[in-house]
């Protein structure tokens, strides 16, 4: 009875891997270090929305991590976080490029290894997310205003004299950026 109660209170642990993919692992590094430690299914709505090669990559081995869960394990995936993800070297492609003078220099083609291990955890009560937050801060500040406004109406008007704020249209906008643009690359360099 021992090793059961032993084996109960052990969280268990899910693998999946992703090998020989042809891209570096310094550039996959970059989107493995932003889904560390978070759970399964916000990890993917984060990978949703990273503009990187590598997010489509790591999104398909997480799905599968999940999928080895439900089939192998019968785990919720909401229940599941990511415990480590590593990405690791594997081989380099050679290739040359010709250079001056009958010389070549060689590229190195990069690939990588992609480890992933989530574990069983039970997701703690939110305490409050964050548009709830976002929501009761706008209430009060509501709330302030009508406090200030109704305090500004017995009070004697203040000075009209302030500058009134412009307001510019899309086409303005877009038109401001092309200038500012334009600037950046028509100055000299040094300047």
């Amino acid at each position: 009875m021992a090793d059961n109660t032993k084996q109960s209170n052990i969280a268990k642990l899910v693998t999946a891997h992703a090998r020989h993919l042809h891209i570096s692992p310094r550039k996959i590094r970059l989107v493995t270090n932003l889904v560390k430690g978070m759970y399964a299914t916000d990890a993917l709505i984060q990978l949703q929305h990273t503009n990187k090669k590598a997010a489509g990559m790591v999104t398909k081995l997480i799905n599968s991590a999940i999928a080895n869960a439900k089939h192998n394990f019968s785990i919720d995936p909401e229940s599941l976080q990511i415990k480590s993800i590593t990405a690791e070297a594997g081989k380099v492609m050679k290739r040359y490029f010709p250079r001056a003078r009958g010389s070549a220099s060689t590229i190195h083609r990069r690939m990588s290894h992609i480890h992933v291990v989530l574990e069983e955890k039970k997701r703690s009560k939110a305490k409050a997310s964050r548009f709830e937050i976002f929501k009761k801060s706008a209430e009060t500040e509501q709330v302030k205003g009508e406090k200030t406004q109704t305090a500004s109406i017995e009070k004697a008007p203040a000075k009209e004299g302030k500058k009134s704020q412009v307001f510019k249209t899309e086409e303005q906008t877009k038109m401001n950026k092309i200038q500012q643009k334009r600037r950046l690359f028509n100055r000299k360099a040094g300047v």
